[in-house]
């Protein structure tokens, strides 16, 4: 995936491959999601982009920034215990990373291989690893809560699924049932779900619902669902414009914003536009209650959507104003 990098006498080797083996390996990443281990799970995102920052060399890092980057305070007194147990954790029992302790300073920190004899700075399956991971993404996956750590796990896959549709196969789109998922990647369907939920919530991916009752040619639609992903740069982009949009529609955005959870793909800003102009144009009742009709309808629907609530409010502005077939 992608071109291979050769370093130069002249520049760093810095490629950011993560291997996508970290994630299909039954003891790695999904052991720790087995074990609910989501600071064991950072602070290893963490440790790699250090690695790989520092050209696959062995790695001293900052006791704070392993705080910011799993979600402890660095000023508590039991901050450095905690990142010692953490460390240890993801040498020994997840076997990810390796180092030799040192009395009372800081370890030099590299990654284990995945596998027996894999190349650590160039797998054949990687994830590209890049924009690493710090305590402001964390912060970004956070505002979900309890679903927090299935969302932040399943961007990586849905990062890496993502590029092998549009580099192999010339797709902007992914389709992974949840089986399958949780197939290759040793977690459960819960997880996932929860996951790639929390992404299409956060405004990182949209998702396009398969159809129950579709025969699939290739097993590629039907009732596979098609994923199109963004990145977290969309977030960023998404919160911008949203904040663009309170200053035209101070009175209609709060309301906008709680509607569109009712619609597929959430508070997209689209959806949160295009229920501003609907409110400003139609008011709140007659919104409301396209949303009210919309919204029993099943998940997958694709009738859940804005041009649908669109249709169905005008339809009910005409029929009030009495439009009928005109008469000479």
């Amino acid at each position: 995936m992608g071109n291979e990098l050769t370093p130069q006498a002249t520049e760093p080797h810095r490629d950011y491959k993560l291997d996508l083996a970290y994630f299909t390996e039954v003891g790695r990443c999904p052991l720790m999601v087995r074990r609910g281990a989501r600071r064991a799970f950072e602070l290893f995102l963490h440790l790699a982009h250090q690695f790989f920052h520092n050209n696959g060399q062995p790695v001293l890092v900052d006791h704070t920034a392993m705080c910011q980057a799993c979600g402890l305070n660095p000023e508590d007194p039991h901050a450095r215990s905690a990142i010692s147990r953490l460390l240890r954790s993801l040498q020994r029992t997840f076997r990810v990373i390796d180092y030799e302790p040192v009395q009372r300073r800081r370890p030099e920190i590299r990654l284990a291989p995945a596998q027996p004899d894999a190349n650590v700075l160039n797998p054949r399956h990687y994830i590209y690893f890049q924009g690493g991971w710090s305590g402001p993404r964390r912060a970004t996956f956070n505002t979900l809560g309890p679903r927090a750590f299935a969302t932040e796990y399943m961007y990586w896959i849905a990062e890496y699924e993502s590029a092998l549709a549009r580099i192999k196969h010339n797709r902007p789109y992914w389709f992974f049932p949840l089986a399958k998922i949780s197939e290759v990647y040793h977690v459960s369907t819960d997880f996932a779900g929860a996951g790639l939920r929390g992404l299409v919530e956060l405004g990182v991916m949209r998702v396009v619902y398969g159809q129950f009752g579709l025969q699939a040619p290739n097993d590629e639609f039907g009732a596979a669902n098609r994923y199109y992903f963004k990145g977290l740069g969309e977030f960023v982009r998404r919160q911008w414009e949203l904040e663009n949009l309170q200053v035209q529609y101070q009175k209609e955005l709060v309301l906008a914003r709680i509607l569109a959870t009712k619609l597929t793909n959430g508070q997209t800003v689209k959806n949160v536009r295009g229920l501003c102009e609907l409110l400003a144009a139609h008011g709140e009742a007659s919104v409301l209650q396209a949303i009210e009709q919309v919204a029993t309808l099943p998940t997958r629907s694709l009738k859940r959507r804005l041009a649908y609530v669109t249709a169905i409010v005008k339809h009910a502005g005409q029929a009030a104003d009495g439009c009928t077939p005109h008469s000479s």
